[in-house]
């Protein structure tokens, strides 16, 4: 049924919704909401701040709520729920419409065959931006709907039915929504009715628990690792540890004999153990003697000098006047630094692993994947198979942080499940996971200014070199072609927000031979590290202070003006930046504008025993408006800790054709005596929600390489920052 003849319908039968006393709002009926060309929108608004809109599949008579009988409301997310907060913040966005309180909405993720899902996935910290607006219209629609079915019922108008906490009143009438449901069989689709107001939100605003936080703390939250169907089988792959690695000699005698193997699968490029339990597939796994051919034994002085500004294709991303004809003029009055990102892995608590049930042409794939449909697309186009054929069903996700797009298992264990005639359980070892990470790339960046004769800096430029295969990884060759450069990581955070008179920014793609894909924050974190870390030399060097600075270079006619001074001065104030420092602490600070959202961080930090030990962070963020102020000070507190991890510990180096980690004893993460005094502070500054989760992640690195140079006087210009 089209959107068109949904929305010309004045009503429809009871029998389109679920037999199960639920009214159902299908997602066909907001088409409208989403329909406008995603894929243009998603070019042209990601190019200017991250803000990919909603690409819903609107075509089909899926599923938004349902009015359970017990009277409560659950809504099924087109968005993955990753630890980030998004369900609690859904239930209060769609309760201010619907007129029940939160706790009376269960928030789960909706299967690719009874809910509507977003097919660009959840990333980039729009989830909360791009549903805000349509969860509340259809929340909205859906109340209206009830109250003309209880007013046909009871002889009023729709008008004069009152609705709160669930239930229905009109004079000596009252029942709730669940008895409503119930007794109705057909329904009217009214229009889209005026939403509320701001000024009349119970909930938008204020402080909510966490909707899933019981199922977490009491362990009955299930993740994939949880599963288990009847009959179910288990089975691991054998997956090369060298980049570019294939299988030159096998040996799988041994592994046959181990007790409970059940089948060594040997199919192209597919080599697997299956067994009646896991523990019985590690140990095939483990007895199977294979050699790898391998095209080049890389080090990490090879990855150095391939990622490096002036190799592979230059991709000008921002330019305003003449910078790089200024910047010729006169050398002695060119400032020039260098700073280099290195390797990052996930290491996401869950490794990336998937249950599948292939029944004839029908399959089930139970992945905690951040996009479903991109599943559901990769296993019709490897297993031969109808897409409409495919359920994706998500459970929690033990960790995302982009991880969980491009590359799974869930192929693998649809064909595994296809020969074996059985449900398969593949999850990956952790070394596994490790050693065959899409990895977070390398960067060098190269940044000049130059520097006229009063101290002003006259024009700017920042070159940065990157793999272009995160782009590539999640949406193809033709993606990159389309929209010019990597917008999604290389040239995400490039460019300057500072009113320079001349600036220009260029990013150089390379191809590189390991896998690369989004870490949380993507292009923003390399790009804020070293663009920052420079304006802070810059500022040091024209004897300005870091904050007046940014302020004085902020300052213009637009309401991005007014909110880049708005927070800078904020920063000033909550982390006493003027205040005098203690003995032995050095203070330095950052921003980032990111997914509209725009973040400060504040550092200070010591030195102990040699190390740089970071004793206080004030994060400040301009979310736009806040939804859940509890969740958002989480977002930014967890952003805190991310950000110390990757600025002091986190790398991985190349060695003899892979990467020298296996496990977390050699992945030196935070612990809790690293975790500093962390200030949080909201600014809120527009009627609409911005990105949360990732925006105060940015400016953590550059704001503790200040703190580092404010102490010793130092410039660290490379991750992780290391004083020897």
């Amino acid at each position: 049924m089209t959107t068109e003849n949904i929305n010309n319908k004045k009503s429809f039968s009871r029998r389109k919704f679920l037999q199960r006393g639920a009214i159902v709002m299908g997602g066909s009926i907001v088409a409208s909401y989403f329909g406008c060309s995603p894929m243009r929108r998603f070019a042209a608004q990601t190019a200017e701040g991250m803000d990919a809109p909603a690409a819903i599949n609107t075509f089909k008579p899926d599923f938004w709520f349902e009015v359970l009988k017990d009277n409560t409301i659950l809504m099924k997310s087109p968005k993955i729920e990753m630890g980030q907060g998004i369900f609690t913040g859904f239930a209060m966005i769609a309760a201010e419409e619907l007129d029940v309180t939160p706790n009376q909405i269960k928030v789960e993720h909706a299967s690719t065959k009874t809910g509507s899902i977003d097919s660009l996935g959840t990333g980039g910290s729009n989830s909360t931006l791009s549903l805000y607006q349509p969860i509340r219209e259809v929340a909205a629609t859906m109340r209206e709907m009830l109250k003309e079915a209880a007013a046909k019922k009871w002889g009023a108008k729709a008008s004069d039915i009152a609705t709160e906490n669930g239930i229905l009143s009109f004079g000596i009438y009252k029942a709730t929504y669940a008895e409503i449901a119930q007794s109705t069989t057909d329904w009217k689709v009214p229009k889209t009715p005026a939403l509320r107001t701001p000024n009349t939100f119970k909930y938008v605003g204020t402080e909510v628990k966490r909707v899933d936080l019981e199922a977490k703390v009491m362990g009955t939250a299930e993740y994939t690792m949880d599963v288990t169907l009847p009959d179910m089988l288990y089975a691991l792959t054998l997956d090369s540890p060298y980049f570019e690695g294939k299988i030159k000699t096998i040996d799988i005698s041994a592994a046959e004999k181990i007790d409970g193997v059940l089948k060594i699968v040997q199919e192209n490029d597919l080599v697997a153990v299956v067994a009646k339990n896991r523990f019985a597939a590690e140990k095939g796994l483990n007895a199977i003697e294979a050699t790898w051919d391998i095209p080049k034994n890389w080090q990490q002085a090879d990855i150095e000098a391939l990622v490096t500004v002036g190799n592979g294709k230059e991709v000008n991303v921002q330019k305003k006047g003449n910078a790089k004809t200024i910047l010729q003029r006169s050398p002695s009055q060119v400032y020039r630094q260098e700073y280099r990102m290195p390797i990052a892995a996930h290491a996401q608590m869950e490794t990336y692993g998937a249950v599948a049930h292939v029944e004839n042409d029908k399959a089930t794939i139970i992945i905690g994947s951040q996009n479903p449909d991109f599943v559901r697309k990769q296993v019709a186009k490897d297993l031969d198979l109808k897409k409409e054929n495919i359920e994706i069903k998500t459970p929690y996700l033990g960790g995302g942080f982009g991880r969980r797009t491009p590359k799974n298992k869930a192929s693998q264990a649809a064909r595994l499940s296809q020969i074996m005639g059985k449900p398969i359980k593949l999850i990956p070892t952790r070394e596994q996971e490790f050693y065959n990470d899409m990895f977070r790339p390398n960067t060098h960046h190269v940044l000049q200014a130059f520097i006229s004769e009063n101290g002003t800096i006259e024009a700017i430029s920042h070159d940065q070199a990157t793999p272009d295969e995160v782009i590539k990884a999640i949406a193809g060759n033709m993606a990159l072609n389309f929209i010019g450069a990597d917008w999604i990581a290389a040239g995400h955070g490039a460019g300057f927000i500072y009113n320079f008179p001349h600036k220009t920014a260029s990013v150089w793609d390379i191809k590189v031979p390991y896998p690369v894909s989004i870490w949380r924050g993507v292009g923003m974190i390399p790009n804020t590290f070293a663009i920052e870390s420079f304006m802070n030399e810059l500022a040091h060097k024209t004897k300005k202070d870091p904050i007046e600075m940014r302020i004085e270079l902020c300052k213009g006619k637009e309401e991005i003006n007014e909110r880049y001074v708005k927070i800078l001065e904020t920063a000033r104030k909550k982390s006493d930046w003027d205040s005098a420092k203690p003995e032995g602490i050095g203070r330095g600070m950052a921003m980032a504008d990111d997914r509209k959202g725009i973040a400060v961080c504040v550092a200070e930090v010591a030195i102990v025993e040699g190390n740089i030990v970071v004793k206080k962070i004030t994060q400040l963020l301009d979310c736009g408006k806040a939804i859940n102020p509890n969740g958002i000070r989480a977002q930014m507190e967890g952003c805190a800790m991310m950000g110390i991890s990757a600025t002091l510990f986190e790398e991985v180096l190349v060695k003899d054709g892979k990467m020298d980690v296996s496990n977390y004893h050699e992945y030196t993460l935070p612990k809790l005596i690293d975790t500093p005094d962390i200030q949080t502070f909201i600014v809120e500054n527009a009627p609409e929600p911005y990105g949360v989760g990732e925006p105060p992640l940015a400016p953590v690195a550059p704001a503790i390489a200040a703190a580092v140079f404010d102490l010793t006087g130092k410039n660290l210009r490379s991750l992780p920052l290391k004083l020897a």
